[in-house]
């Protein structure tokens, strides 16, 4: 198998989008009257097929190639521009985008689908179109009619580069320290001045001009985040006659040498070094961050789903080498050393390791797809009560989204590049790559330990544990219904004992967090990693008990040796199958971490404050 191998597991997206989450209800009806499942089957095949022909083969030429950087230009790999441009041709942009704008205006959780295709095909080159949607979706919610109508557009149809610039060298994730200054230049403009680090797509050769969300300071703004504005800042800024040719005194100083994601340019940006860089206000004055937030809300979800992508690209990967690779004998036969020589697939270890990587990687994908269909049903619902609802959902999962769906995915590439042994180390297969490829994902868009605090003390303990709650009554209910379920009665049984050990660690928590907020705050991570689980195996046994129902319709024979041979027979057989099983895994194998990491928080260990470093 070449290290370019990819293609996109469309019948459990498929399965997951119409026989989990019934996405299928939103189509056909309100601002997705013009949408038909035949329609989104249609788009998903030709995702497969365009990620699977055209992304995927550009993956390791943009990871050995690199971006270059000379004199404030930056070149990105060749291959990519091939790919841009069936990006462009085909609107794969603005597949979510309003239809006034341009775009198709399909559901947000078809888009997830669609994303995750891309970023397992080629996570790097996924950067560049992620940003444009982003970008485009920011300004529809909050810039001014003139802005939305010069921008949007070319935005979504790939003509020109969106960015977010937030970060700067002396601030990192303390965005409230930034240093970076607007002040009015009359006619509506203000000047921009200061430097932005790690800006990714920030300069290249693939569009004419970039549009750069900019976060700066107006003069006597109050101190912090609350003090930062948002600015529409284009490299080519328009003329008298508006056409955009004029330089907009954007200079790119650097570009950072990463671990991965090679193909993927990550700048340093200097604004106004000459004092001729103009800026367009986006919402109210020392609203930035608020506006911001509704694109880095957005980016964590797809950032989340590039660990989620990456674990299913591995997981079939792995799964290849393991049915091809011969080595070893079988550990049935006890000591006799024999001649006859097995698959690995074969060997129990590698089974678990498989299993794992492919827990994680579906029950990611059950995740991220839940909270994009919170989102379309947060904009869809009949009612305001329902619509609020809906979106306090999705502020509770987002942080969950980003940090689970990234840890796991590292995780899984990892597993994935063990079951390649040797060769998962070197360049001759994708286990390299994909984990190199899937670290990052853990640290930009706030890292996880920045996720944690904000699930902790904002959405759960800050919002008075209502969404919690919600989340856990709607759970109790199903444990309820499902107690007795033949096919996964334990499985029920131990999810309602971690849905219990996470309402007492929460419990726990908030009774601490007055008194001793450092202490608490050392629970947050693994409190999240907790409560993701708990999360995920819901969905992952919402899943079996469909799968068992199609089953139940099949002629499946009860005898064990009978049962594999139909299941090896029978392709939709054992694909409901192997539902239940990789659930069942995720609850024996995964879900029952939560134990010890209730043991690290309820235990107060101190150590990490005490200890003098």
């Amino acid at each position: 198998m070449g290290p370019s191998s990819y293609s996109a597991d469309l019948r459990d997206i498929e399965f997951v989008l119409f026989e989990h989450l019934n996405a299928g209800s939103l189509l056909g009806q309100g601002r997705y009257a013009h949408v038909t499942r035949d329609d989104v089957k249609m788009i998903l095949e030709a995702g497969r097929d365009f990620t699977r022909d055209v992304a995927a083969p550009a993956n390791v030429l943009g990871d050995r190639t690199g971006c270059k950087w000379d004199e404030g230009k930056v070149t990105i790999p060749q291959a990519y521009h091939e790919v841009w441009k069936g990006v462009r041709e085909q609107g794969w942009i603005g597949l979510v985008a309003p239809t006034e704008a341009g775009g198709q205006q399909l559901p947000k959780v078809v888009g997830t689908a669609v994303d995750e295709m891309f970023i397992g095909a080629n996570p790097a080159f996924h950067t560049y179109v992620g940003l444009c949607r982003a970008a485009a979706n920011l300004l529809l919610h909050h810039g001014s009619r003139a802005l939305i109508d010069a921008y949007v557009p070319k935005l979504l149809r790939g003509e020109w580069q969106g960015t977010m610039c937030l970060t700067e060298a002396g601030a990192g994730s303390d965005v409230g320290a930034s240093l970076t200054r607007a002040w009015p230049a009359g006619n509506g403009a203000y000047r921009i001045k200061g430097t932005k680090v790690f800006i990714t797509s920030g300069e290249h050769t693939m569009t004419p001009n970039h549009v750069h969300l900019v976060l700066a300071r107006l003069p006597e703004a109050p101190p912090g985040v609350k003090g930062l504005s948002l600015f529409l800042v284009p490299k080519l800024r328009p003329s008298e006659s508006g056409q955009s040719s004029i330089p907009n005194d954007i200079y790119c100083s650097k570009i950072e040498e990463k671990m991965g994601i090679h193909g993927s340019c990550t700048c340093v940006l200097n604004f106004g070094d000459n004092d001729n860089c103009l800026g367009w206000l986006i919402g109210e004055e020392h609203q930035g961050i608020r506006c911001m937030f509704h694109m880095m809300n957005e980016e964590r979800i797809v950032v989340g789903l590039q660990g989620q992508a990456l674990a299913g690209a591995m997981y079939a990967n792995a799964l290849k080498y393991a049915k091809e690779r011969v080595q070893g004998s079988d550990i049935g036969q006890g000591k006799s050393i024999t001649e006859e020589k097995v698959t690995i697939v074969q060997h129990p270890d590698v089974r678990r390791m498989l299993m794992n990587v492919r827990a994680l990687a579906e029950g990611g994908r059950a995740l991220l797809y839940a909270a994009s269909l919170e989102n379309d049903l947060a904009e869809t619902a009949a009612t305001p009560e329902e619509r609020a609802r809906h979106a306090e959902r999705l502020a509770l999962l987002t942080p969950i989204c980003k940090a689970w769906g990234s840890d796991t995915g590292v995780d899984a590439c990892g597993l994935a590049l063990q079951v390649y042994g040797g060769s998962g180390f070197i360049a001759d297969h994708p286990a390299e790559q994909a984990l190199r490829d899937a670290r990052i994902a853990t640290i930009y868009e706030g890292t996880n330990g920045i996720q944690a605090i904000d699930l902790l003390f904002r959405k759960v303990l800050g919002a008075g544990g209502k969404p919690v709650e919600t989340l856990g009554a709607e759970v109790g209910e199903w444990l309820r219904r499902h107690a007795e379920h033949a096919a996964i009665r334990r499985e029920v049984a131990a999810l309602g004992q971690a849905v219990q050990e996470l309402g007492q660690v929460t419990k726990a928590l908030a009774g601490k967090a007055r008194a001793d907020v450092k202490l608490v705050a050392l629970g947050a991570s693994p409190y999240l990693t907790q409560f993701g689980n708990v999360v995920v195996a819901w969905l992952l046994l919402q899943q079996a008990v469909i799968a068992a129902a199609k089953l139940g319709g099949m002629e499946v024979p009860g005898d064990a040796a009978a049962r594999q041979r139909y299941l090896e027979g029978n392709e939709e057989a054992r694909f409901y199958a192997s539902k239940i099983e990789t659930a069942r895994f995720f609850v024996h194998q995964v879900l029952t971490q939560n134990r010890w990491k209730a043991a690290q928080i309820l235990g107060e260990d101190r150590s990490a404050l005490e200890v003098v470093l």
